[in-house]
């Protein structure tokens, strides 16, 4: 049996009280004490961990209550959130993202939009997965994770649960509701938000320094954004026993975000001073943009149990769609010395994205189930549309073509893989390997640019060793190797000019990079402490990385396989179960971060620790305190600078059986705005960002469940996983 090592504290921690209560009586006349009727009160653990896999669970924070997706991430060990709303797992931006165990191409795309969007109540529980075996896609060298939307319930007939959330960050609501009837059991949600009551602010200033030119010495850009939104999600998920032994499901999900730019309030301005630091040029423009994100995912899957033992195999189909939309309208309303911009500049950016997956899964577990082998197939046909051009002149009516891109990225995939599990007394060990065969390329549909395509072979490999000292610690040597491909704008060539004398350009040439990781941890449940502590070293060769270059002094940003990633990494955490009712969790992470590529090298510390304190008393209120800090970050070309982040929330149950909650949350209130600054410095050319943004919070949230529900939802065990793009520097073109 798997038991989270933060749920054995409470446990153990009631049995001890109870042994105290006992010892506090004299003798035993009169006192006596009925097992079937001791009830061990205590809250279900926010943090779970097996060694390869964290879960954190939101449900059960009130303080992520009315806050956006993205916030609530911040408070997810191994998971951060930079002042650019980059996300990165143990320090690393290639991740992979799931929903329910379900990779959606268009979300891991344009996470940004949407995450700022989407309300954390929309999520139960997030999973970040550090150790994906043989079963999983190759791509992704820092892992996944896991958005969990299903809620299980141990009631009969029918449940659901209503939610409205009013905050300074967002308004909105949601619906959830089961029922099971027959042979068939449902579930569907709905969840809308509100971002335009109180638009998000940001201000960006951007300072380029070039010692490569005499004439355009240094360029300050500055940006001001004023950003309203709307998102609207829904699912269902479908079940069916056809037997004993034949299970069928079917699940769909749809999104749709849509924000755009205010453009009375959102402008750009930028200054060319000289070597004399005298001003070359300088110009003033009004912004007027809109994006649009929407996702669209269809599956079913058929599972057959061959004894009811375990021994299985399980057929599943997938569909994914994605648009995405970004057009802009540049009005200059100031302009002097040097042209910097036309009077009016229209971008229009389409990015299509459509996927056909089947997979056959095999299970059969032997020796008394002391041993398991897993064997598989994929196939993925993948197809990636983008089109986009730019329209310059003196107003809407006279602008012309001036750039365009109409392209398709072909990226079929078809995969093998072979994993086992077995014990051995005290020892557990697994090994697998996958095959990946990879047919990638782009039709160019416009332009002189010829077509190309690549071919790649990859074996993946992986291993794990634990040794059990008892039930409740361990030791665990794990090995993991994975790769990243490309993905459609870091190939994509063409020229976003958004920004005068700045063009951001991907490069079609690029391959696919490695990774190789080594990992020894220590778990200890502990009965009133449990936590981990462990050493990590991972490497990775013909990265992919930013280039800089500087052509007649436009700057010109695209990527390279050019890049040596080292990383040595000390990490830990620590669940400490004060009283039942009362938890304190600590995580920290020191990194040795170090990077080379030909000329260039660049290495540092970073630090990244959170803390969470929760209480919960008999009356029904539920109290929440955060906090944490994320040290400086290096990359090859420079470093971004830290940041700190804390929060509260505080929740009471009302009705009978608790029906109705309401929580009150607050995060980051003591300061209007938070600062991010990020440098980058190569070859003569050095960039300093500097980013603010308002992204303090208060709200308060309303639930309500109603009904009740004995049967779960069923889902076959094992669902498409389509975790093989890279999401390092995803720029689609769809971000503001």
């Amino acid at each position: 049996m798997k038991t989270s090592f933060f749920a054995i504290p409470l446990i153990l921690s009631a049995n001890a009280a109870f042994a105290q209560d006992v010892q506090k009586n004299d003798t035993t006349a009169g006192s006596s004490y009925d097992l079937e009727d001791l009830v061990v009160v205590a809250d279900k653990p926010i943090v779970q961990s097996d060694g390869a896999k964290l879960t954190y669970n939101l449900q059960e924070d009130p303080s992520t209550k009315g806050n956006t997706l993205l916030d609530a991430l911040r408070k997810v060990p191994m998971v951060s959130v930079d002042g650019e709303d980059k996300i990165r797992i143990n320090g690393q931006e290639n991740f992979k993202i799931y929903v329910n165990g379900k990779e959606d191409p268009s979300l891991s795309a344009n996470y940004k939009n949407i995450f700022k969007a989407m309300p954390a109540d929309a999520i139960v529980k997030v999973e970040v997965i550090t150790e994906p075996g043989a079963k999983y896609d190759a791509e992704g060298t820092a892992g996944i994770l896991n958005l969990i939307t299903i809620t299980k319930n141990s009631t009969d007939g029918y449940s659901g649960s209503i939610q409205a959330t009013l905050s300074k960050a967002q308004s909105g609501g949601s619906l959830y509701g089961r029922m099971k009837k027959g042979k068939l059991t449902m579930s569907a949600n709905f969840d809308y938000a509100n971002g335009r009551l109180v638009p998000q602010h940001s201000d960006n200033i951007t300072t380029l320094e070039n010692t490569l030119s005499s004439d355009a010495g240094r360029q300050v850009n500055s940006m001001k954004q004023r950003v309203g939104f709307d998102y609207i999600g829904g699912g269902l998920n479908l079940s069916y026993d056809l037997s004993d032994r034949d299970l069928i499901t079917v699940n769909s999900n749809i999104y749709a975000v849509k924000g755009d730019l205010l453009k009375d309030k959102s402008t750009y301005s930028s200054i060319i001073y000289n070597a004399d630091n005298s001003i070359r040029g300088e110009v003033f423009r009004r912004i007027d943009a809109q994006i649009a994100n929407t996702g669209i995912t269809a599956g079913t899957s058929w599972q057959h149990d061959f004894n009811g033992n375990g021994h299985k195999t399980i057929l599943s189909y997938l569909f994914n769609h994605g648009y995405n939309k970004l057009e802009g309208n540049l009005f200059t309303e100031k302009s002097s010395g040097v042209s910097l911009a036309d009077p009016y500049e229209k971008m229009l950016n389409k990015d299509f994205n459509n996927e056909h997956t089947i997979q056959l899964d095999y299970e059969n577990p032997f020796g008394d189930g002391k041993h398991k082998l897993e064997l598989g197939g994929k196939a993925v046909w993948r197809r990636n549309n983008t089109d986009s051009y730019n329209l310059n002149g003196d107003s809407g009516s006279t602008a012309e073509l001036t750039d365009k891109s109409d392209l398709t990225q072909i990226q079929d995939i078809y995969a093998a893989y072979a994993s086992y599990t077995g014990k051995f007394g005290n020892l557990s060990a697994n090994a697998g390997v996958r095959y990946e065969h990879t047919r990638m390329g782009i039709n160019f549909h416009y332009g002189d640019t010829p077509d190309f395509l690549n071919h790649l072979n990859d074996v993946v490999p992986n291993a794990g060793l634990t040794y059990s000292f008892s039930y409740t610690s361990n030791l665990r040597l794990a090995y993991q190797m994975r790769i990243s491909r490309p993905s459609l704008s870091q190939v994509n060539p063409f020229k976003q000019t958004f920004t005068p004398n700045q063009v951001t350009m991907g490069n079609p040439n690029l391959s696919s990079e490695k990774s190789n990781k080594v990992s020894l941890t220590y778990t200890n449940f502990g009965s009133v402490f449990g936590g981990n502590i462990g050493i990590e070293y991972s490497s990775i060769d013909n990265s992919i990385a930013h280039t800089y270059t500087m052509i007649d002094d436009v700057l010109y940003e695209s990527y390279g396989n050019m890049g040596h990633d080292r990383r040595i990494a000390i990490f830990g955490m620590c669940n400490w179960t004060i009283i039942p009712r009362m938890q304190f969790m600590v995580n920290a992470r020191l990194t040795r971060q170090m990077f080379s590529a030909e000329e260039m090298s660049n290495k540092g510390w970073n630090l990244n620790y959170g803390a969470n304190w929760n209480y919960s008393l008999q009356s029904g209120f539920k109290f929440n305190l955060y906090g944490g800090q994320k040290t400086r970050s290096y990359n090859l070309t420079g470093y971004n600078d830290g940041y700190y982040y804390y929060g509260l929330g505080i929740s009471k149950d009302f009705l009978k059986n608790d029906a109705m909650t309401v929580t009150l949350s607050a995060n980051n209130f003591l300061q209007g705005h938070n600062t991010y600054r990020t440098v980058t410095d190569t070859k003569g050319i050095r960039t300093t960002g500097e980013y603010k943004n308002s992204n303090w919070n208060v709200g308060i949230s309303l639930s309500w469940r109603f009904g009740s529900l004995k049967s779960d939802v069923k889902k076959t065990d094992k669902s498409i996983n389509n975790d093989d793009k890279s999401s390092f520097g995803a720029k689609s073109g769809n971000g503001l």
